[in-house]
């Protein structure tokens, strides 16, 4: 007997936001997934636990089409089910080109974690001709360097006809913030908004518990986002993900910033990967000279530290490290400026992200012809990073 996780998408429906924020659209499914030995040995409870409620809140008076909630349901569970499922059954329609193409990122993760992820078989009790979306894109937006970068990049006047118009930018509660973290997420929020209102851009907010469900968030949420713009696909033609490694960079160390768009695209709504064309120095030096984004850039990622940077985690290190060598200056959005000492911090971590990161450090500072002795013990710590091109 196969393994089903079924899952039950609820039409979208106007609810009043619990956080009192007023009217929004809220599209949710249930899912049941199936029973395994290890659930029984972790306990009853755990065993009888196995319907969970997924949501994802839009703003009031967005037109969500059916389609879209189903599409929506089946990425949201997508990685649950490689997991634990055989098959991944959506009661309920989807658009025709959305199962073939999970099916295909499904053996794309399997290729990548066979040890970690199978493929199922994905159904659905209906699938309904796409019509082509029309409008500007929409983008993730964060509040951080990638994220600003992209934002940058496509409302710039001198953007190339190539670079789509972005009309609105979207920022999730509940994905590198936890949706429960109400007055932390206001703040970032009011960061970022003061980064998109200066240059005309609207920023919605998007509240979900995704993170909840049975995945690996790092390998989901490119998928997870991806399922959240479609949900704008009656008044936006395309969406955008921010990622933060360049082409190349990504195929060796993170291919799902390159791959995964690929089938996360479907006619009824294409998505992006944005950014591949810039390094994280580079895309620093792109919006050195925007204030706004100098002043609330948050690229922090210290749990507790939500809304701001603390200058202390790698993330942070990196930046004000960049910041230093592009700049000669501390920039406002961090509490301090970048010191000899945090150089020992960042090696000390001695992962393959730091050798990364210090590579592209030491590049860039001899491209700029830098004389700043931090370069020297860069390029001297960089013997315990040999560029093997192994994952990140």
């Amino acid at each position: 007997m196969s393994r089903v996780a079924h899952v039950w998408p609820e039409p979208a429906r106007t609810v009043e936001d619990p956080d009192g924020g007023g009217p929004v659209v809220e599209v949710a499914a249930t899912v049941e997934w199936p029973r395994r030995l290890t659930d029984l040995l972790q306990g009853l409870k755990v065993w009888r636990a196995r319907r969970q409620r997924l949501w994802i809140r839009v703003p009031a008076g967005t037109d969500v089409p059916p389609a879209a909630v189903g599409d929506a349901a089946l990425l949201v569970t997508l990685f649950g089910a490689m997991r634990r499922a055989e098959v991944l059954h959506v009661h309920g329609e989807v658009t025709e080109e959305r199962l073939p193409s999970a099916a295909r990122l499904a053996e794309v993760w399997h290729g990548r974690r066979p040890d970690k992820y199978g493929v199922p078989r994905l159904e659905a009790d209906r699938t309904v001709r796409s019509r082509a979306p029309t409008g500007p894109a929409i983008l993730t937006f964060s509040g951080g360097l990638d994220s600003a970068y992209s934002l940058h990049r496509h409302t710039r006047p001198d953007r190339g006809p190539d670079v789509a118009p972005v009309g609105t930018a979207m920022m999730v509660a509940g994905a590198d913030i936890p949706v429960g973290e109400r007055d932390a997420f206001a703040r970032a929020y009011a960061r970022a908004r003061r980064l998109t209102d200066s240059r005309g851009v609207p920023l919605v907010r998007v509240t979900t518990n995704l993170r909840t469900a049975k995945q690996n968030w790092t390998h989901s949420n490119n998928t997870a986002l991806s399922a959240m713009l479609g949900l704008f696909r009656a008044t936006r033609g395309v969406g955008l993900l921010a990622v933060g490694f360049t082409a190349d960079e990504a195929r060796r160390w993170w291919p799902a910033d390159v791959e995964d768009p690929l089938h996360l695209a479907t006619p009824a709504f294409p998505v992006r990967a944005d950014g591949h064309e810039a390094d994280r120095f580079e895309k620093l030096g792109a919006v050195g000279d925007w204030p706004e984004a100098v002043a609330d850039l948050r690229v922090c990622f210290r749990p507790g530290v939500w809304d701001r940077n603390c200058g202390g985690c790698f993330k942070c290190l990196v930046v004000m490290m960049f910041a230093r060598i592009a700049f000669g200056r501390a920039l406002p959005c961090f509490p301090r400026a970048f010191a000899d000492a945090d150089l020992d911090r960042v090696v000390a971590i001695a992962d393959s992200m730091s050798g990364i990161r210090l590579r592209q450090l030491a590049r860039h500072a001899k491209a700029r012809g830098s004389t700043d002795p931090l370069v020297a013990r860069v390029e001297a710590a960089l013997a315990r990073f040999p560029d093997r091109g192994e994952p990140a």
